[in-house]
Order: C-alpha cells, then structure tokens, then sequence
C-alpha cells in the first residue's frame, strides 16, 4: 500500500504560528523559527527591499515599525467598509487601505497586498521548514481558526494556505483542536470548558467528550480581547509614568513606542513568575541634547489593577456562553487553559473562584492548538478518525429594508446544517434582480455584524426554496430550487451595499457629535484630556 501523504496541523496566532506532525500516533511541535518551536506571526520589508518573515521580521519592528505586519489576524477577512476595521486604523502602525474586492488590505514598501497574502508569507514559511525538518514535500494541512470567526474570515485563511501551495483539508476551531489534544483516545466522558485566551482573540467552547467523539455544546468569543490588549494596558502605565516625571510624549516617536511595545509585553511575561519587575529602557528620548533613561516598576498587583476589567470581561463571556445553553457551572468537569495570556496568575486564580476548581495541568497552553490541529489531520480518512460535531459560533442571516437582520441560521447549531426558507420578492417591484444582502453576528442591527456578501438571483425566482447549507469547516454555501434541480450561487462581494454605508455614516456622525459633546463639557477636560486618554484611543478598539 502506497504511503499516506504527509499532512500537518497548524495554529495560525495572531502572535505566533505553531506547526506539528503526527508520527505514531503521537503528535509534536516542529520546530520553526531558529530552532524554537514558535514562529513570530510578523511580516516585513527590510530597507533593502528583502521579504522578512518571523523572529527576523520582528527583530527589526523598532526601526522599522511602517514595513513591518503584526497582528493581522485581526484584519484578515473583513470589509475595509466595516466598523471593525475602521477602530482598527489608529491601532497599527503600518497602513490598512481598501483592496479592489472591497476587503481590508495593507501596504507594504507602496505595493498593496491583501491579507491572504500577507498569511500565506507565514505559512510559506512553516511549510518551508516542515519540510526541511520532516524530510520531504507536505502539500497537506489542517489550519486552526478562532471559534468566533466568521464565514469570510475562515474563507479568507484557507484561501492563504492555498496561497502558500497546501491543500487545505480542513479548518478547525481553536478550542476544539486544544480539546483534541486533552482527550483524543483517552476514553473521556466529560464536559469540558475550553478558556482560550491568545495574542489578538478570546474564545471558549463546552465541549462533550464520549470516546472519540467531540461535541461541541457551545461556543463565544471576542476577536478583539487577547494579550496584545494586556500589553497596551502596560503600555498606557509607562507613557503616563513617564509623562509625570519628564512631561515627555513618548507617543509621539514610533521608535520609542516600538521600544515600549517590546518592554511591556517582556514585563508582563516576567510578572507570571515574579512578583516585580522595572521596565528600565536607557536613551528613549533626548532633551536638550541630554540622553533619557526610562525607569519604571511594575509589581504584579499593578499589572492585574491595570487589567482586571479585561479579565472580568472573559468570565462575563464564559458566563453567557454557558447559559445560553442552560449549562451550570458545577456541571464542567474539566477547564483546560489555552493561549499565552492564559498563564497570567490573575486568570488562574479567579478561575478557581468562578469555576469552584482549579485549571487542568498537563495541557501545553502554547501547543495544544496545533497538536490538537495535528491529531485531528492524521486522522482524516482512517477507520477510526476522531468525530467532531462543531458549532456555529455567530448567527447568519439577511438584511432588512430597515437596517436590522433577520437571523436564518442561530447560534450554536450543530453543523454540518441546512436551512431552507422561500425566496422573497425584489425589494423594489419589476426590478429584474433579488438582491439580499447576507451578514453574520450577534447584533440584530446589520451595522454591528459583518456583511458576507450579496445573493443576487434573477426574479422570476421569487418563491423557490434556497438553502443556506453550513459544512464541517462552518463555511456557508447558498443553493437555490431551479426547474433543472438546485444550483449553487456565489456571493458577490465587490461593492459594500449602499444600505450598509448608509448606516456606517450615520453611526460615524453619531461618534463626531458625540465626541463633540463630550470635548465641550466642563467634566470631559477633568478626564479624558490627558496623555492616558490620548493613548488609549491609539492603541486600543473602542
């Protein structure tokens, strides 16, 4: 018999990509980036005009902040009209522009590149690497995705593994790949908690687990709560302490807050083992001719003052997630800790308090993802392969006349799934097209979800059937009733609906009078004038 191809598990981070591989049955991290196990998610243009990938392209951010790509995990997959991407402009340093297909793109050395391409650096990268380090081509992949990313973020992703010349075989949720990693061929029956608190996303899942079978019950998240924010609360710390002593405004140099950036995050990381430590950065600026030197302690009561509301924020989230499902507390088994952030003493401590138990040992915050990733492409198409039954995380549906969303498909259905309904009429009558506008997100306002792309179906099939089909990857298909049986339609996706700019400039007219508002009255000058407020709009979504 003809050997398997080789295939590959792979945890795309916001931070860091992981990749592992399955020998044996026991699976391991590959080692990536100059012999350590983690590839820095960073993309870069050195001055020299040279593509830059990983610890290279990060080594370089502090001179180089414009042409270096971090984080763009937040941005991949979303329209350039959306409210998400417009908080997201002041966050980065690099530029975010619209690419030609309406989605979200960036600049690097003045050529535009969308963001499947910007991944698929990442993941030409790892897939060079796996190969030098396994010993022969993998054209083969499973590609985890945050629980709480939409249907054109997951297309978006698979489209980078295309990209970067892999067969993308399947996408996985984070939480349920760190749950394949717990209790694959373990004979469990449990209900678990998966907290999976990463670089740039938050999620949690409650999984069943029977055997080898994984259900999952279900799933919440926030895209725009992970390290990078603990990081940027540090970050505010430090301007403000410098502001005090030397009335310096170190956001004013992108090096400085390079620097900065770096100093906060290696602080944070040192607090998870000790209790102090001093952010001691010599020449950061210069006054008068004179070197600065920033010195500034940072205890590890201060960092979990600085970010307590952060962390309440994903207990409010596990809290609604599970009862949405009408789970209790006392009902978890098991919580398994995943992602980077997850280690900080504050999260595990009140995970004691909130859960009644403490956090499961012995699972690899940093790889169950990819070993999960790993386990689960290894077992794709063999007798016994592991059976996941996932959930949609947000729901689906299309918009209405008056701005709101009328839900197709709710949140926490098993998939695979099909829903069916019938064809409206066109919106204006004798017009030789339906058109319906398609979003998915917890809002039932269309403005605060993100829009998928437009059904457009010619008239006369007002009244037939139409299926909005989900799959195992939650990838949406549309199918329609024909006489001649059902056909697919794509969704088009080149132009933002006019529906839709509409409501984004009223929201955006709404923030300038409030804004206006909150400038003129006596209190906002007492609160919100200062350094702290200034960096917070910089550097922090909403």
């Amino acid at each position: 018999m003809a050997d398997r191809p080789r295939i590959i598990g792979i945890d795309l981070g916001t931070t860091n990509t992981l990749v592992a591989s399955v020998k044996n049955r026991i699976p391991k991290i590959v080692p990536t980036d100059r012999g350590n196990l983690i590839l820095p998610s960073v993309v870069a243009l050195s001055g020299k005009g040279e593509l830059l990938v990983g610890g290279v392209a990060k080594d370089q951010m502090v001179t180089n902040p414009k042409n270096t790509l971090y984080g763009t995990k937040r941005l991949i997959g979303r329209k350039y009209q959306s409210r998400v991407v417009d908080d997201l402009k002041g966050y980065f340093k690099y530029d975010i522009v619209e690419a030609p297909d309406g989605d979200a793109a960036v600049t690097l050395g003045g050529r535009i590149y969308t963001l499947p391409e910007v991944s698929s650096f990442i993941l030409k990268q790892l897939k060079t690497i796996a190969e030098q380090f396994l010993g022969g081509p993998i054209d083969e992949a499973v590609i985890s995705v945050p629980a709480y990313y939409t249907d054109s973020q997951r297309q978006a992703v698979k489209e980078a593994g295309k990209l970067a010349g892999f067969n993308v075989k399947r996408i996985v949720n984070e939480p349920t790949a760190a749950a394949l990693a717990y209790g694959f061929n373990r004979g469990l029956d449990q209900k678990i908690l998966v907290y999976d608190l990463g670089g740039g996303t938050f999620d949690v899942s409650v999984l069943h687990l029977t055997g080898n079978v994984f259900e999952v019950l279900a799933t919440g998240g926030d895209t725009f709560l992970g390290g990078v924010d603990f990081d940027n609360r540090v970050m505010d710390y430090v301007l403000e302490k410098f502001w005090e002593e030397t009335k310096v405004d170190l956001s004013q140099s992108p090096i400085a807050m390079q620097r900065i950036k770096n100093a906060a995050e290696a602080a944070k990381i040192d607090l998870t083992l000790i209790p102090n430590v001093v952010i001691d950065l010599p020449y950061i600026e210069e006054r008068k001719g004179k070197p600065l030197d920033l010195r500034i302690p940072l205890t590890r009561e201060n960092l979990n003052a600085l970010t307590m509301d952060l962390v309440d924020r994903t207990f409010e989230i596990c809290d609604r997630v599970l009862a949405e499902k009408g789970i209790n507390r006392s009902e978890i088994d098991e919580i398994i800790l995943v992602g980077g952030q997850s280690r900080m003493p504050l999260v595990q401590q009140r995970i004691q308090e909130h859960f009644g138990k403490p956090p499961r040992k012995g699972v690899h915050p940093d790889e169950c993802v990819a070993l999960g990733a790993a386990l689960l492409a290894d077992s794709l198409g063999t007798i016994d392969s592991v059976t996941l039954l996932d959930a949609v995380s947000m729901p689906i549906g299309y918009a209405l006349p008056n701005g709101r969303v009328r839900r197709v498909i709710e949140k926490n259905s098993i998939i695979p799934l099909v829903k069916s309904f019938r064809l409206p009429p066109p919106k204006d009558p004798g017009a030789p097209f339906i058109e319906m506008d398609i979003f998915q997100g917890d809002s039932d306002l269309m403005v605060d979800n993100e829009y998928l792309g437009t059904l457009r179906v010619p008239a006369e099939s007002a009244g037939r059937k139409i299926d909005f089909r989900l799959n195992e990857e939650c990838l949406l298909q549309v199918m329609v009733e024909e006489p001649g049986g059902p056909r697919r339609i794509e969704l088009a996706t080149r132009d933002t609906p006019e529906l839709l700019k509409k409501e984004l400039a009223r929201v955006a007219e709404e923030r300038a009078q409030k804004a206006e508002q909150s400038a003129s009255s006596p209190s906002s000058h007492q609160e919100g004038s200062g350094l702290f407020s200034k960096v917070k709009s910089i550097f922090r979504r909403g």
